[in-house]
């Protein structure tokens, strides 16, 4: 307990000792004006889709391209293959399909390759249960928690999808460091000393195809960890240290190397609203995305925020601009296929998996993440992880990324002395020592 003055009272005690609690991420996205505080801290900015870099177009617009992937001759039911699956299918399964394809004709194709066929038809019998599911769910009077539509309906859907990836649910990451270029305020402690996030889903790269990067002696991972100017980056084993700046992670593996996430995805109450929920996502995938940057890697980061039957996407990504050290951390909403959000308007594409045609449109969008991150995603991130060594042999320094320490410290700094600069990468490791006073009756 803080020592007392002559001249205090036990309340004014402890409204100075008092410590203000950190907001959780849920919080600060709740409200407009706190998730603001925190965006402007960690250089966030909303932008229209057609903002996205051009060498990063062809990757997103791949991703989100859904048309073609389903077999064309699944909706002939006069054809032997139409007859086999109105004979072997379940009931109802076949006028999903029609439904879908009368609503969403772009989605079937006759070029589909007879080896995706097996495996697809497998998966959408997963994808229709799903859908039945919801189905009875939204004729029922009883009202149903997220968890119920997390377990009946999205699981079914992202699990199926997402084969080749890690699927890892409720793992928690950290949180970014505030950029250096802002001074702390007080009021922005609470909002700021947030350091951990669990979104629903994270899909990361295969430990597998990361191996190289980090498991031998003179792989990419040691000798950037060695390496003067990054070894001296950070506190030697503790959260500024390399090893936890290769991982969003708040947990470390097991065997020391790289973790990268692809995919947040966000599942909310349907009693919460869909713009709330976006908000919470960024929180995560910032935090990608700023891992990203650190070291020195060139790719999008994807957002899905699943809510109430309804889903939605968005793009982050991060950029410097000319004459600048700092990172803009950008997010675009994904407007839906053919329209393009005019610039300075935030408009989303929502999915209604009610619909057999959305549904089946989120499972291939999911599925296209799963592939998408084991092939050119993987490709950036070694690229960018050899670009890196390249860039600090020749002099670049590295930043640590993460959330450390107690931002209230900048604050208590900034105040005893507003002419100097302090930075929000680094903040000191303690609060300043109060100086002792000896009491008036000794």
């Amino acid at each position: 307990m803080p020592r007392r003055e002559s001249n205090e009272s036990d309340e004014t005690i402890n409204r100075r000792s008092k410590k203000p609690r950190a907001k959780s991420a849920s919080e600060i996205a709740r409200y407009t004006s706190t998730f603001e505080t925190w965006s402007t801290y960690h250089g966030c900015e909303e932008v229209a889709f057609q903002d996205i870099p051009r060498d990063m177009r062809l990757d997103v617009r791949s991703v989100f391209n859904v048309n073609g992937l389903l077999p064309k001759e699944w909706l002939d039911e006069r054809s032997a293959v139409g007859i086999a699956l109105n004979d072997l299918m379940p009931a109802g399964f076949m006028q999903f399909l029609k439904t879908a394809g009368k609503a969403s004709p772009d989605l079937f194709s006759s070029k589909v390759p007879a080896s995706d066929c097996k495996e697809l038809l497998s998966d959408l019998q997963s994808v229709f249960l799903a859908w039945t599911r919801l189905k009875k769910m939204k004729h029922s009077s009883r009202k149903w928690s997220e968890a119920d539509y997390v377990a009946n309906v999205y699981t079914a859907i992202r699990s199926t999808a997402v084969q080749q990836c890690d699927y890892r649910a409720q793992c928690s990451v950290s949180l970014s460091q505030p950029l250096s270029c802002h001074k702390v305020s007080s009021n922005a402690v609470c909002i700021l000393n947030s350091k951990t996030a669990c979104p629903d889903v994270a899909i990361f790269i295969p430990s597998r195809l990361v191996l190289d990067l980090s498991h031998r002696a003179r792989s990419l991972y040691k000798v950037l960890k060695a390496h003067r100017a990054v070894a001296h980056s950070g506190s030697v084993g503790g959260e500024s240290s390399f090893r936890f700046q290769s991982t969003p992670c708040t947990k470390l593996p097991d065997t020391p190397g790289f973790e990268f996430v692809s995919v947040i995805c966000e599942d909310k109450k349907p009693m919460h609203d869909m713009d709330g929920a976006y908000r919470q996502n960024r929180l995560a995938t910032t935090s990608s995305v700023r891992q990203l940057h650190a070291l020195h890697i060139q790719a999008p980061v994807f957002g899905v925020v699943w809510m109430h039957s309804k889903v939605r996407a968005h793009v982050d990504w991060w950029t410097v601009k000319p004459g600048d050290e700092y990172p803009m951390i950008r997010s675009a909403p994904y407007p839906g296929p053919g329209n393009t959000a005019r610039r300075g308007t935030i408009q989303f594409h929502d999915w209604s998996l009610d619909r057999p045609q959305d549904i089946l449109q989120v499972y291939l969008f999911m599925r296209n993440l799963d592939r998408w991150t084991v092939g050119r995603f993987n490709d950036l991130v070694h690229e960018g992880i050899a670009q890196l060594a390249i860039d600090v042999r020749n002099g670049d320094k590295f930043t640590p990324w993460k959330r450390k320490g107690d931002m209230a410290c900048l604050v208590s700094t900034n105040e005893r002395d507003s002419d100097a600069t302090f930075s929000a990468v680094t903040p000191a490791s303690s609060p300043p020592k109060r100086k002792s006073a000896r009491r008036a009756n000794r």
